[in-house]
Parts: C-alpha cells; sequence; structure tokens
C-alpha cells in the first residue's frame, strides 16, 4: 500500500488541496494537521486528519493511531510535543504507543529517520517550507518496501530535501 503523508497545508485552497491529493495514485493519505481554516470533510476515502495547532475545528482528533498493513502509525501534528527543539519526547510517546512509524508536522522541515526499528517522518509543508528547504514537500510511504519518497509539492516530482546544494 502506497500513503500519501503531508502537513501544514494552511491557506490552500479545499479544490487545491484535493487535485494535489488525487494527483497522487496513493491508498492512504495521513494530514498531520494544519488544514485549510474552514476545514470541512474531504470525500477522500482514506483520508486521516490530524488537528494542528491553527485548525479550532472540535471534530478534529488531536492524535490519530491506524493500522495500514499492519503497520502501526501514530499522526499527530507535534506542537504538543515540542518538537521544533528536539524530538525525543515525540519518539518516547510514540515508542509507549507501540508505533511502528510516526506523522508528525508543525516544524515546516521535511525530515525522516529511523531509530531503534520506529520510523519517524515529518513531509515539510505544502505550502510553506522553513529553514533551508526552497521547496514545498510532502511524501509517499510504501507499506510493502518501507521505502519514503519525498516529493516537490510545486512540480508534483521526486524531490531529495536533504541532498545539499551546491552554491
Amino acid at each position: 500500500m502506497k500513503v500519501m503523508i503531508l502537513s501544514d497545508s494552511h491557506i490552500i485552497p479545499k479544490d487545491n488541496l484535493i487535485s494535489l491529493l488525487k494527483h497522487n495514485q496513493v491508498d492512504y493519505y495521513i494530514h498531520c494537521g494544519d488544514i485549510y481554516t474552514s476545514y470541512e470533510k474531504l470525500n477522500l476515502n482514506n483520508f486521516y486528519l490530524a488537528k494542528g495547532n491553527n485548525v479550532f475545528n472540535k471534530n478534529i482528533h488531536e492524535e490519530l493511531f491506524i493500522t495500514i498493513d499492519n503497520i502501526k502509525f501514530f499522526i499527530t501534528h507535534g506542537h504538543r510535543y515540542n518538537v521544533n527543539s528536539n524530538l525525543n519526547y515525540l519518539y518516547k510517546i510514540g515508542k509507549d504507543k507501540n508505533a511502528d512509524i510516526i506523522c508528525f508536522g508543525h516544524t515546516h522541515r521535511p525530515y525522516f529517520k529511523v531509530h531503534n526499528k520506529i520510523i519517524m517522518i515529518n513531509p515539510g509543508s505544502i505550502c510553506y517550507p522553513r529553514g533551508q528547504y526552497n521547496s514545498p514537500t510532502y511524501c509517499i510511504f510504501d507499506t510493502k518496501n518501507k521505502k519514503n519518497s519525498f516529493y516537490d509539492a510545486n512540480s508534483l516530482l521526486p524531490y531529495d530535501p536533504f541532498k545539499k546544494e551546491p552554491f
């Protein structure tokens, strides 16, 4: 199964977000929070959304725990775990919940790391990239081979946000 993971879409209108989601041939969608302010449920199968720090809709869960292909995903925005400072607390919570994959956002910076067999993924922001990351990003995780690929949200092409660009 292929899982599209995205976060921090903020001001992207609903129709544009749906177009981006449907462009990708995936089985599941995980949004790690901070979706457009007037959020109304998207008519997409297998769409999971965690509440962000800029979303005030009370019908959105702060955290989600789902299983896809026997892989346990812990989904949160991350702001309540102080992810701007370090990831230790978020990792501990994910480990305590027996997560295989921890998906989070909030920093607007892509991140991918495997720590003690737990995969931590921040897809970056599809709207406002921060830091040294010039492109808005999202990623697709393949549950069969456990590979993760990042994409540029503007060009929709594969993108390596961790590759150092020459001066």
